[in-house]
């Protein structure tokens, strides 16, 4: 099939493109921030937990790990199912994990629910993926060159962020934790609402138009059809 004729399933959206694109890059904000924020957080973290110095790169380490081995997976479970059960699944555990770092004690705790939050880092990760190449932005004709620019300045602002937050919360280092909680809701929740109202509307029309019932708005669609089209 011809570039031009590619389907545009961004079009899926009714214009809630920018909105996908905008809660995405604010998850993968998140997930940046996530992976950095516990190294610098300083003595008072460390007391809490009863980590040593010497053990706050693996409280990082965990986290990174089950980020980069589950993203692919989950990736693929999305182009053979749908992107809703996912991103929900990785809101739930990325919020749930913040908080129960705050409450734990004990080093292997603090680091079995980093390790949770990595997961959940790594289910967000994989539905941004799924989703925001899916989307039909043009901005200025430079589509390609200016998403990939704005979403790399997201990812490094998030990461530079968790490690200034870390710095300077000190003894209320979970605060910082506890942010996750509002910032996750407000990525979280446009992401959930687009989804389901194209599922509603692709279910109203899938049968007899063959739009098919998928909550991702036409991701796998689209990309069978730039696979054909390679």
């Amino acid at each position: 099939m011809p570039r031009a004729e590619r389907p545009a399933v961004g079009d899926g959206f009714d214009g809630g493109g920018r909105v996908m694109y905008a809660a995405c890059a604010l998850s993968q904000f998140l997930v940046a921030a996530g992976a950095s924020v516990v190294t610098t957080m300083g003595p008072a973290l460390r007391e809490a937990n009863g980590l040593r110095a010497s053990w706050l790169p693996s409280a990082v380490l965990v986290y990174v790990l089950a980020l980069g081995l589950l993203v692919l997976p989950l990736r693929l479970l999305i182009r053979r199912t749908r992107p809703l059960p996912v991103l929900i699944l990785g809101l739930w555990l990325f919020v749930q994990s913040s908080v129960a770092l705050t409450l734990v004690s004990g080093a292997p705790a603090f680091l079995a629910f980093r390790a949770v939050q990595g997961v959940g880092a790594a289910a967000l990760t994989a539905t941004a993926l799924a989703l925001v190449p899916a989307l039909d932005l043009d901005l200025d004709g430079q589509r390609p060159d200016r998403l990939l620019l704005v979403w790399s300045a997201v990812v490094v602002a998030g990461f530079g962020t968790g490690l200034a937050a870390g710095a300077v919360v000190g003894a209320d280092w979970r605060w910082a934790l506890w942010a996750n909680v509002p910032l996750t809701a407000t990525a979280g929740i446009p992401l959930v609402r687009l989804l389901r109202s194209t599922r509603r509307r692709d279910k109203g029309v899938g049968a007899g138009a063959g739009a098919g019932d998928g909550d991702g708005v036409g991701v796998g669609q689209g990309e069978e059809a730039q696979d054909a089209a390679a």
